[in-house]
This record gives structure tokens, C-alpha cells and sequence, in this order.
């Protein structure tokens, strides 16, 4: 292929393109840098992105003065050695070229400051990168890279790393100390090595007490292995044979779930491995809680029976249940018994089409005479091989406290929470490590334990049976089943009383099981009788009368907002817990397939309802005179169901067509993506095809959020609203459940970027001692966190600190507290709209010179805040802040922890919402995300404790 004749500039017009000491020569279809600009001694900024260069010729290093060198978007394939000349270099984009490697010179750059190499090939970075000490942002996002190099950790001043979208699997144990004096780091779809993934959804802390433990860890090789199918098919028999233990006949069905370990050889290495198999009981009324074990770390065991055959058997239907549970690539294993009588007739071609990247074998087997049972030994071996947590580094002193647990287990089915502490002690765990390591060991399934839920978190439960059975029991429960799912908690001494002796139910955890119970959206408390609880998946199938259907037509004054949800498949459970997660918005109106929900704030006089039309459709309705609050919540609740519950399911969101008539609405429905990509593109209007009508866009995607990523534009809509409004009560009541919602949608993006610290502020002025004013320069004001629960946003005195304030910090948090201020001062028409039942009018008024104050101070600021050191690192994510708004968010952040270094936070705890977002509540609010264990009527108290 003839290449391309060389592009150029002549010297004329590099020196047009000249201004002072930068030059431009972006998107000139230049194949090399011209001579000419290797020439100019004192340039300082030079900019060739978006070009068609090959190489860099070696005389850049001539370029002493050179501060900012853009490259990004060319064909590069290496750099020159003499790149380290660069002394004074302080910025680098290499963004978007085709790197495969880098020089070891890049260390020698002592004043870098923002290194960018998304989107090449590099497969590793060179030790030297560690040289940089100034380096503050770090992007290496879509490359090939497996490792970070552990000398990056002496990159001290190292502030954001975006290392997304690559193939690391570990986090060098020296990257501690960095995480945990706030590195921002990105390590979104890279396959991280167990447990890092738990871990980084426990937070910040969790990740560095694992990081530091590792300095004397060892490779560890554990599985799980879970067998699942209907009741009767010989599960625990082929355990049995699986343990080399002698068949026993007519075998006690298993009720919940029964745990036994044996060793097994890698296939291919020297060591053993140790596999945990899972028995869960076929039952279905253990499926609720049985779903909660299911792992993505796990190999899977369909079992059925070859003398009932496939269909008797749901071998499809539970290859579903793990496919929507853990995800589409769940290693499983189809295991026939009872192969000697009789012949299995299964279509595993079929399941293979239907279950594709799931299935790693089909055998069939005889537990009686161990017929092809040392096969499937062998084939669970293999497959166990090759989880992803096979090899994990793991602290010696946490697996000695995990197999001391494991050994208590054999006789004891829980333990203290001041019990386990004695045994991390006594195993060299530190004190920093205990409560991580339990996170840890609930999250891989060897203990239960809630350290976040005060009413569950003295206990540590070794045997995850024992609860799983209990709450089976009350499933099974005639006289609760026969009252609607109605639970006196006055009858549990009847329900967890006269069980099996291996599973006896002191009384006095009869509040913790109510509780766990609660946690596992199982039942809730009735509001207006707490001894007695609902557990939703009992409740009538008959739907009761409601004030309005799903798709007739609203009363004058309402709008309403309407969404459909089809599913991939079905989704078991789905109604149940959504109709625990909401129960502050019970109304009663509750039934297998559906509930009636009223917003708790009376004044935004929202209702909703939600049904399944079939198996697989979910259909939404809001009405209110501003639904947008509501709507926005329970559409939120209902993707965090689908999500977290079952990440293996597709699911898509459709708007319906607004035009009514008598019996509903037209039928059509619009896919909400391709909405708001109808409306990215400017158009105004969407025809039906069904009913002919054009429809208004905006009108359409009324109570969805805007697409663009910066809140912004949705504060300037809310404040023109408010502005057009007349005082009159009906209209501020309608703004103000638009001005909630907008606080709400704050918090959720905000959650994203800083999930361990509260994120509602105000500020105001204090008088400091006559001396330190007087040796002071910095303004002083005291710094004031709010409560964030949902409709009493309020200030919290207890987490009030002195802060002196410079202009630089001032800066650096502008354009974050900008939005806050701006949020917070739409509060004014919510206190007026609900008299006092949320937000007072008179706690508006106290705050008014607060907000005034922060507004104040960001508008002295300079119009336009210098630019941020790496601010332009990594391409804005649409679904978060702005750049300049995450950079600020942190900023406060790194401050309100320097206040606060116990991170206290004046009593301020984060607790979860119904629609899946962390909140910070205070301690007068908390008990509404968690109202601690339960009070249980006297009448049960007293004989089993």
C-alpha cells in the first residue's frame, strides 16, 4: 500500500500560527511535526492533537522551556527516548494513538503533572513512572495493561487514576497509604482478583485494611460449589458420594441448606483445592432466602432425577433462576442421578442454544453404586480450577480466623459479636482488620453478619441454615399464610418452638430473625400495630379495590407519568420486595401482583401503582399535580431491584402513549432510549403510529433525568419554574415536590463520586479570638453538615467545624458548592408547600444568611476558576458531576475529613433508601432506615432464654 504523501507546514505559516510561546497546529493533517517548530527555543505550549503523526523525531527534546505538549489522536507507536529532556514538561496527552510501550525516560519528567495515555496498547508501565513525584492525574483507561506498578505508590502527590477498561486483576498492596489519604481511582471492568470487588463496594476502609494485610498474604484455593434443583432428586446423596461416604437410603430431605467440605487436586497444579458444597432444599418456599446465597464466584450443580425426566425436573427452569441471579455466564454442571434404572432423556443440545457460555457438562451418575462419580469429581475440579478466585491473596492470620469459624460452626449455629473479636485477637488480627474481615467473610458466605444494622450486628451467625430454615418456617406457617400474611409476633413461640433439635430457636433472637427478616425485604412492621408484621409474599392474590387503575384517566388537576418495564423473563420476588422496600407508602392495598402506594408526605398528594400485567411486564403509574418526585423514586427502586437482585436479566423502559380514551391508553409504547435520543437531536415532536398523534418530546420524558450529566440546566428549569409560579398553595405545592426531587437527584449523582462522606453543606461567618485574627489571612467561618433524609434535608449542628477559608480552597470547591447552594435554596417553597411537616418554614428563614453567606463568597470568586491541574484527564461520564464539579466534591471532601479525622460526623450514619441510594442520616431520622430490632409482645418472652 503506497503511503501517503508527507504533510507539512512551511515556516511562514508555523509562525502565523505562533502566539507568544503556544502553537497551535491541531487537525492539520500533518504526517510529521514540521522542522521549523523544532526550532523555537522558548516554547511553552504546543498542540498537535487530532493529526496523522507516525513518530517524533528525537530533536524534541531540544524544546527545554516546553510545558504542555498535546499529541493526543495521531498514529504514534513509540517516543522517543529524548522525550525526557523535557524537564520543564508539565502536562502530556498521548490519548488515542497506537503506544505500545513507554521509555523509561518518562521518569525523568520531574514536573509532570497530568499524564494521559487512554485508548493505546500499552501492556504495562515502566517502574520509572514512579519518578514522577509531582504527578497529579494519571489516565491509562482502554489499554491492555494486567498490572500498576508498585512504585506508582511513590508518586505522592498522585491524586486521580483512571485505569478503567483494561485487564488488572490486583492492586499492589503499597497503593494503601495513597487510597487512603483520598486517591480517586477508577478501576471500572477489570477483572479484579477476589475479594477485591466486595471490597470496593464496602468502601474506601475495606479496600485499605486489605491492602496492608497483604504484606504477609499467601495464594489461597477455595471454591464454592452449590447444587440446586427440585426436592427428592438425591442431592445430599451425590454429597455423599462426591465425600466418598457410604450410600444411605431413604435420606432425610434437606430443609434449607446443608454445608460440607472435601478436597479436591488441581488438575493441573501441585496443590488442593477446597470446595464448600452448598445443598440447597428444593422446597419453594425456601427460594426467597435461598437466592441470597447464590454468588457469581461459584460453580453450579442442576441436579434432576432420570426417572421423573427434564420437564418433572425444571432442569431449564433452574439453569433460569442461576442465569438471572448471577448473570449469563454462571459455570454449571448438569448432573442426572439414578442413571442404573434408568436411562436420562435430556435435550442438552437445546439447553446448550438457550443457555449459551452457562453450561460446562452433562453427566449422569448413580449415587447407589458411585457409577461415573469419580468423573464428575474430576469435572468439578476442573471447572473450580478456573473461578475467578482460585489463587487469591489472602492474610494467614485472616484464613486462621476463618477456619476457626468454620470449626466452631460444627457445634455452635452463631456466636457473639464480642466472641468473634476474641478469636480475630487471638489469630494476630489487628484491630483496624476485624470488622473488614467480617464484611469480608459475609460477603464470600462463611458468616452472617450486618456490622451497618445496630439491631443485627451483635450477633455472628456460623450456620447459614439456621436462619434460612426459621424464616422457612414462617413461610410454611398455615395460620399466617391463612390471614393474609399477617404475622402476630405473639404465635412465633408456636412457629420456632417444637423444630428439630439441631435447630432450636432461643426466644431471645426471636427479634433478631424479625429483623433479618425485615433486612431480606422478607416482611415489615405494620405501621399501626408493631407486633404484628407483613410478610408480602404471602399476601391475597385477589386484587382489592383501588381509587384508580392503571391506564384510566386522571382527575382534573392530576399529571401523570407512566412507565413500562418488560422483563428478559420473569423476575421471582420482584412484587414482594417491592412491596417491603416501600411499605412507608403502604396504603394496605396490597396483592401477589401488585400494591397501591401514597407518598408519606401527605401535601405532594402522589399516588402510585404497581402491577405485573404478565410474568414479564412491570407496568408504573404516578399521579400527582407534579409526579415527577415519586415517579422518580419508585422508577429508581425498581432498576436497583433488577440490578442488584438479578443481574443476569435484561429488562427494557418503555414510555406509553399518553392519548387515553374510557378504557386506557392507545396501547403504543415508545422505547425511553430512544427518546431521549429523538430529543438530543432537537426534535420537538414523536408521531404514534398506532393512534396518529404527535406528542411533545419534552411532555414524554417529563420526570426523567436530563442526559447531559450536569445538573445545572435542571436547577435553572426548577428556578424558572418557581419564578413563574403565583403564591398560591396549589401551585408552590406542585413546584415543590419538582424542587425534592431535583435535591434528591443531587444527592444520587453525588453518592457516586463521594459515598463516605456527607455531601450537604452550608457555611457561616464566626468571630475567632482578637490574636488570630490578627495573625491570620484567611476569612473564618464555621462549616455545618446536613442531614440527608428524604424531605427534611435540615442542618446538623453536632457536625459543625471551625474552618479558616483561603481563596484557593474557595476555589477549588466553587463549582460543587454552586450546585448545593443553588439546591438547597429551593427548600423555601417545600417549607411553605407542606407546613412544617417537612423542611419549617422557620428553619428555611435560621438558614436563609447561611445560604446567602456561601452564595456570597462563590460570587467573589474569579468568573473563571484557573484550571484544574488534570482536569481535563478523562472524557466526562454523562451519568455523573461535570469535571470541575467532581474535582470540587473531592475537594471538600479531603477537607471535611481533616476536620473530622475519626470521620464521626457529629452522629451523621449512612443508611440505604428504598430506590437503592446511600443517604446520611441523623440520629433523630435513622431510626426510619432502620428501627432496630423489634419488641416482642411478653407473652413469648421468658422460656427458651
Amino acid at each position: 500500500m503506497t503511503q501517503p504523501a508527507p504533510q507539512t507546514l512551511s515556516a511562514d505559516q508555523v509562525r502565523r500560527r505562533l502566539h507568544g510561546t503556544s502553537l497551535d497546529l491541531n487537525d492539520r493533517d500533518l504526517t510529521e511535526i514540521p522542522p521549523e517548530v523544532l526550532k523555537i527555543k522558548d516554547l511553552e505550549s504546543l498542540s498537535l492533537s487530532g493529526n496523522a503523526l507516525r513518530s517524533i523525531p528525537p530533536t524534541i527534546g531540544n524544546l527545554r522551556q516546553l510545558k504542555r505538549l498535546y499529541l493526543a489522536d495521531n498514529n504514534l507507536q513509540s517516543l522517543p527516548a529524548e522525550i525526557g529532556n523535557l524537564a520543564q514538561l508539565q502536562i502530556l496527552h498521548l490519548t488515542g494513538n497506537g503506544l505500545k510501550v513507554l521509555p523509561p525516560e518518562v521518569g525523568t519528567l520531574f514536573s509532570l503533572q497530568t499524564l494521559t495515555l487512554n485508548a493505546n496498547k500499552l501492556r504495562a508501565l515502566p517502574d520509572e513512572i514512579g519518578m514522577l513525584t509531582n504527578l497529579i492525574g494519571l489516565a491509562v483507561s482502554h489499554n491492555l495493561l494486567e498490572a500498576l506498578p508498585p512504585r506508582l505508590a511513590n508518586c505522592r502527590s498522585l491524586a486521580r487514576l483512571y485505569a478503567n477498561n483494561n485487564l488488572i486483576s490486583k492492586i499492589p498492596s503499597a497503593f494503601a497509604a495513597m487510597i487512603q489519604n483520598g486517591l480517586n481511582m477508577d478501576l471500572d471492568s477489570n477483572p479484579l482478583q477476589e475479594p477485591l470487588p466486595e471490597l470496593f463496594s464496602r468502601g474506601i476502609d475495606a479496600v485499605v485494611d486489605y491492602l496492608r494485610s497483604l504484606d504477609d498474604a499467601e495464594p489461597h484455593y477455595e471454591a464454592k460449589v452449590l447444587l440446586v434443583g427440585e426436592g427428592n432428586v438425591g442431592k445430599s446423596s451425590l454429597v455423599a458420594a462426591i465425600r466418598s461416604e457410604p450410600f444411605v437410603a431413604d435420606r432425610v430431605t434437606t430443609h434449607g441448606i446443608e454445608i460440607n467440605t472435601l478436597t479436591l487436586r488441581h488438575p493441573s497444579e501441585r496443590w488442593s483445592m477446597v470446595i464448600r458444597t452448598w445443598d440447597f432444599g428444593g422446597q419453594e418456599v425456601y427460594r426467597i432466602t435461598h437466592q441470597f446465597f447464590f454468588s457469581q464466584r461459584a460453580l453450579y450443580l442442576v441436579v434432576w432425577n432420570t426417572r421423573e425426566g427434564q420437564e418433572q425436573n425444571e432442569v431449564e427452569g433452574w439453569l433460569r433462576r442461576i442465569r438471572l441471579r448471577v448473570g449469563p455466564d454462571a459455570p454449571t454442571i448438569v448432573v442426572a442421578t439414578h442413571a442404573d434404572e434408568r436411562h436420562p432423556e435430556l435435550d442438552y443440545a437445546q439447553l446448550l442454544e438457550a443457555f449459551p457460555g452457562m453450561l460446562r457438562g452433562n453427566l449422569a451418575v448413580d449415587n447407589r453404586t458411585n457409577n461415573r462419580i469419580v468423573e464428575l469429581r474430576r469435572a468439578i475440579a476442573a471447572e473450580a480450577s478456573r473461578l475467578p478466585q482460585m489463587g487469591q491473596l489472602l492474610s494467614p492470620r485472616w484464613i486462621r480466623v476463618r477456619d476457626h469459624l468454620l470449626a466452631l460452626a460444627e457445634d455452635n449455629a452463631y456466636i457473639s459479636y464480642t466472641d468473634y473479636t476474641k478469636v480475630c485477637v487471638s489469630n494476630g488480627v489487628q484491630e483496624r482488620e476485624i470488622v473488614t474481615l467480617a464484611q469480608l467473610l459475609h460477603d464470600l458466605g462463611h458468616i452472617i453478619h450486618y456490622s451497618d444494622d445496630e439491631g443485627l450486628q451483635d450477633i455472628v451467625v456460623l450456620k447459614p441454615e439456621w436462619l434460612t430454615k426459621a424464616i422457612g418456617f414462617v413461610l410454611e406457617d398455615e395460620q399466617t399464610r391463612g390471614s393474609g400474611g399477617v404475622l402476630d409476633h405473639r404465635r412465633l413461640r408456636d412457629i420456632w418452638t417444637n423444630t428439630d433439635d439441631s435447630f432450636s430457636y432461643p426466644e431471645r433472637y426471636y427479634p433478631y430473625f424479625l429483623r433479618l427478616m425485615e433486612k431480606f425485604d422478607v416482611s415489615y412492621r405494620l405501621h399501626d400495630d408493631p407486633t404484628r408484621s407483613l410478610v408480602a409474599q404471602l399476601v391475597p392474590y385477589e386484587r382489592p379495590e383501588l381509587p384508580w387503575k392503571i391506564g384510566s384517566v386522571p382527575n382534573e388537576g392530576e399529571r401523570s407519568l407512566s412507565l413500562v418495564c418488560k422483563l428478559g423473563d420473569a423476575a421471582p420476588g420482584l412484587v414482594s420486595w417491592l412491596t417491603v422496600r416501600h411499605h412507608r407508602s403502604s396504603t394496605g392495598r396490597d396483592w401477589r401482583r401488585g400494591l397501591f402506594l401514597r407518598h408519606p408526605v401527605a401535601a405532594y398528594d402522589s399516588t402510585a401503582a404497581i402491577e405485573l400485567a404478565a410474568d414479564n411486564v412491570l407496568n408504573l403509574e404516578v399521579r400527582a399535580p407534579s409526579p415527577d418526585l415519586f415517579f422518580h423514586v419508585l422508577r429508581d427502586s425498581i432498576e436497583d431491584l433488577l440490578r442488584s437482585r438479578w443481574p443476569g436479566l435484561s429488562y427494557k423502559l418503555l414510555i406509553p402513549c399518553p392519548t387515553r380514551s374510557p378504557s386506557g391508553h392507545c396501547g403504543a409504547s415508545f422505547p425511553l432510549e430512544g427518546m431521549l435520543n429523538f430529543r438530543e437531536r432537537g426534535r420537538e415532536e414523536f408521531p404514534c403510529l398506532e393512534c396518529g398523534n404527535e406528542h411533545d418530546v419534552t411532555q414524554l420524558l417529563t420526570g426523567f433525568p436530563q442526559s447531559n450529566g450536569s445538573l445545572g440546566p435542571e436547577l435553572d428549569r426548577v428556578e424558572r419554574k418557581l419564578s413563574r409560579i403565583a403564591l398560591d398553595v396549589d401551585g408552590i405545592k406542585a413546584a415543590a415536590a419538582d424542587s425534592s426531587d431535583l435535591i434528591r437527584r443531587v444527592l444520587r449523582v453525588v453518592s457516586t463520586e463521594v459515598p463516605d462522606c456527607p455531601r450537604l453543606f452550608t457555611m457561616s461567618r464566626r468571630t475567632p479570638p482578637l490574636m488570630e485574627r490578627i495573625v491570620s489571612y484567611k476569612d473564618h467561618y464555621r462549616l455545618t453538615l446536613w442531614c440527608e433524609h428524604s424531605d427534611r434535608w435540615h442542618s446538623w449542628q453536632a457536625a459543625t467545624y471551625d474552618v479558616d477559608v483561603t481563596k484557593e480552597w474557595a476555589a477549588a470547591i466553587a463549582p460543587y458548592a454552586n450546585i448545593v447552594v443553588r439546591a438547597l435554596r429551593l427548600l423555601g417553597p417545600v417549607a411553605v408547600a407542606v407546613g412544617g411537616a417537612t423542611v419549617s418554614e422557620q428553619t428555611m428563614k435560621d438558614l436563609q444568611p447561611d445560604l446567602e453567606l456561601t452564595k456570597t463568597l462563590l460570587a467573589s470568586l474569579p468568573a473563571h476558576i484557573p484550571e484544574q491541574r488534570a482536569g481535563d484527564i478523562e472524557a466526562q461520564d454523562p451519568a455523573k458531576l461535570t469535571r470541575a464539579e467532581h474535582e470540587a466534591s473531592r475537594a471538600l471532601r479531603s477537607k471535611v475529613f481533616e476536620l473530622d479525622p475519626t470521620r464521626h460526623f457529629g452522629g451523621l450514619r449512612r443508611a440505604q433508601t428504598a430506590s437503592g441510594e446511600f443517604l446520611w442520616i441523623c440520629p433523630e431520622h435513622y431510626e426510619d432506615y432502620d428501627p432496630g430490632l423489634p419488641k416482642i409482645p411478653r407473652q413469648t418472652a421468658g422460656r427458651n432464654s
